[in-house]
């Protein structure tokens, strides 16, 4: 019986032991290796999810400028077409494209402009801000019919990628303002007066967020022999059936304070050469974003003319 009892409190003992809780000091240390795990993971995937959106932001700045480039190149390469090719057929009934240049008052050139005004005219009596005084570009130019000339083609198209009509002379214009529809984000808009819109709403839309500086200077030819002898702002451009291209600088910025430095940046739109105060141009020469944290980028193209006039 005693060596019974003897098993029987060993067992109790043992028992006893394995039962037996933690103390309050190791609880604490614990809790506290917890947390910093929890720290550690958490601070991870918040750096992660940071970096992510950084990225995620700076890809949509990129082709926001490429967007905007494709929009001014396809206004530009516009400029001043008519259908020379193509014969009327007796079932056309519209008006005859005409040639668009300066040269004669009652036509006006194929492609205008304004430097570094507040505002800009779209026609019809609209006016319209300009954002941080951002250049505008203004282009006109025909459509283009089918082979019947029942409709148009659908290869000439507006700024608002809607068809032209052969015989209409239809005016673009591609400017910076706020957009009251995204928090007054600025953005390239595009206006055209192509009757084939019908609701004038439809005419003004605001196409790429986060333009924030358009800037615009002409290759111009001086001399008559097509070679381009100087680049010029819209306020110093002689004769405007001279210019045979438009450079382009755009200043794009992030829609969200993603950047890790948030000391404002100055960009010079057309390099440390252009003197802007020669060209009275005080807004093509340097331009200073914003210490918001935003990431601006800034981007240059050049576009060609490609429909010159000949009704000098």
């Amino acid at each position: 019986m005693r060596q019974d009892e003897s098993v029987k409190h060993d067992t109790m003992t043992s028992r006893s032991f394995l039962q037996r809780g933690v103390t309050l000091i190791e609880l604490m240390i614990a809790l506290a290796i917890g947390l910093l795990i929890v720290l550690v993971i958490t601070s991870a995937y918040m750096s992660g999810i940071g970096a992510q959106r950084a990225q995620t932001d700076l890809t949509r700045l990129e082709e926001s400028a490429r967007f905007g480039f494709d929009l001014v190149s396809r206004s530009v390469r516009r400029a001043g077409f008519r259908d020379t090719l193509s014969t009327y057929s007796d079932l056309y009934a519209g008006p005859i494209a005409q040639e668009i240049c300066g040269a004669d008052p009652a036509v006006g050139p194929s492609i205008r402009a304004t430097n570094d005004l507040s505002t800009v005219d779209l026609g019809g009596g609209v006016v319209a801000n300009i954002h941080n005084k951002s250049d505008s570009l203004t282009v006109r130019y025909y459509g283009q019919d089918n082979p019947d000339n029942t409709g148009p083609d659908g290869v000439v198209l507006d700024c608002l990628g809607n068809a032209v009509r052969r015989g209409t002379l239809v005016q673009d214009t591609i400017y910076v303002a706020a957009d009251p529809a995204n928090n007054n984000e600025p953005s390239l808009f595009c206006s055209t007066d192509n009757p084939a819109v019908v609701n004038p709403a439809d005419r003004n839309l605001a196409l790429i967020p986060g333009v924030e500086s358009l800037q615009l200077l002409y290759a111009e030819d001086t001399d008559g022999d097509t070679v381009t002898n100087r680049y010029a702002p819209a306020n110093k451009v002689s004769v405007w059936d001279d210019v045979r291209g438009v450079l382009v600088s755009l200043i794009v910025r992030t829609t969200q304070a993603t950047g890790s430095d948030r000391l404002a940046k100055t960009f010079k739109h057309f390099g440390d050469d252009y003197d802007a105060a020669a060209n009275a141009d005080a807004e093509g020469g340097t331009y200073s974003g914003a210490a918001d944290g935003r990431v601006r980028l800034q981007f240059a193209n050049f576009m060609s003319l490609r429909n010159f006039p000949v009704c000098k």
